[in-house]
């Protein structure tokens, strides 16, 4: 399946989180996310989840609209999709550290939950992409344009039911 080559020119980006944490009591998973029913933007990230220059300098360069792949890391799997309701944005002003974006809330179509969460050890073409091989560092990863575009196909593979709705949310957006 080809997808248009405008598609290549939006940001998209891999959101790694891990429901074990070592050292931690507790980690993070993404349904919590995808269940929340609230209308606020949902906070994604602060100093406490995002410690890696590499994530800084990713949310630094995010953007309103942009695109989001929702990655459990201790599962292997990604979730969905998800848009941004802000921009990358320093948790603590004048720190310098760009450490939290907001997410768009689901209910308000900001989210896109997937009926059957990809298992990115199921498809060689994720062994192609650096925010999936292991080991990885960081939780902010860019995706180039020929990994977007290999991504949704795999998505669209595994949910063929869902085809326009991941088409339709992950079309490029002005």
């Amino acid at each position: 399946m080809a997808l248009p080559v405008e598609w290549g020119q939006m940001r998209a980006w891999v959101y790694k989180v891990n429901a074990r944490r070592p050292g931690r009591y507790t980690g993070w998973h993404f349904d919590h996310y995808f269940r929340y029913r609230g209308r606020a933007p949902y906070d994604m990230g602060g100093r406490e989840w995002i410690r890696s220059p590499q994530s800084w300098a990713c949310l630094r360069r995010v953007r309103r609209g942009h695109l989001f792949v929702c990655y459990q890391a201790d599962e292997r799997t990604i979730y969905g999709l998800a848009r941004t309701a802000s921009a990358g944005y320093e948790n603590l002003p004048g720190s310098g550290v760009f450490d939290s974006v907001d997410f768009r809330p689901p209910r308000l179509g900001g989210a896109l939950r997937l009926k059957e969460p990809v298992d990115v050890r199921q498809s060689e073409i994720f062994r192609h992409i650096r925010a999936f091989a292991v080991p990885s560092r960081g939780t902010i990863h860019a995706l180039a344009a020929d990994e977007l575009r290999a991504l949704l196909r795999e998505l669209i593979a595994s949910n063929p039911t869902q085809r326009p709705t991941i088409l339709g949310f992950a079309k490029p957006r002005p």
